[in-house]
């Protein structure tokens, strides 16, 4: 099924399908927010359930905001679940009062895993204002961790050896920008 078969059996509310969405992806969507929640106390586990729970839903509400030409719905989903669980995040971090004495040690080694994420929604939204193959070429190659004869034959583009210099070209772009 393509992307855009997706978006139209989402637009139109085939419950059916969307329950089989849930169900595919809601233990990737759960570990992504777990990286940045950190599901050892019980009321993170409930924060890392709610940050699924509203993915689906917005996606359920509003299905015209996903673009199969950005993206699969696979790389929508966890870009969206990332977002929502570092908003959650920062809201947490801005309704605590406590003393920075008694932050656990815990709570701070996550800190790092928090920046990695920015970091990694940055190189995403670099990547999401490349042009078409360009972008789709850099996505399986290094989010998919796809090989060039791999992506070649995916989408059934020019010999290898040009689709690794474009690659390299790409990557050279999300640098600059």
């Amino acid at each position: 099924m393509t992307d855009e078969e997706v978006r139209k059996r989402i637009i139109a509310g085939d419950e059916h399908f969307f329950d089989q969405l849930m169900d595919q992806y809601s233990k990737l969507l759960w570990a992504v927010a777990a990286t940045i929640l950190t599901a050892k106390q019980s009321s993170q586990q409930m924060d890392i359930e709610e940050v699924v729970s509203d993915v689906f839903l917005r996606l359920w509400q509003q299905p015209e905001k996903y673009k199969p030409s950005k993206g699969s719905i696979k790389s929508y989903l966890v870009v969206m679940t990332k977002s929502m669980a570092l908003n959650k995040l920062k809201a947490k971090r801005r309704h605590q009062h406590e003393n920075i004495s008694e932050i656990s040690e815990e709570y701070l080694s996550n800190i790092p895993k928090v920046e990695e994420e920015l970091a990694w929604q940055e190189l995403y939204d670099a990547v999401m204002q490349l042009e078409e193959p360009t972008r789709r070429i850099l996505i399986l190659r290094f989010f998919y961790e796809m090989k060039p004869n791999e992506i070649q034959a995916q989408l059934g583009l020019s010999p290898v050896k040009k689709l690794i210099t474009d690659c390299t070209a790409a990557r050279k772009s999300c640098r600059n920008s």
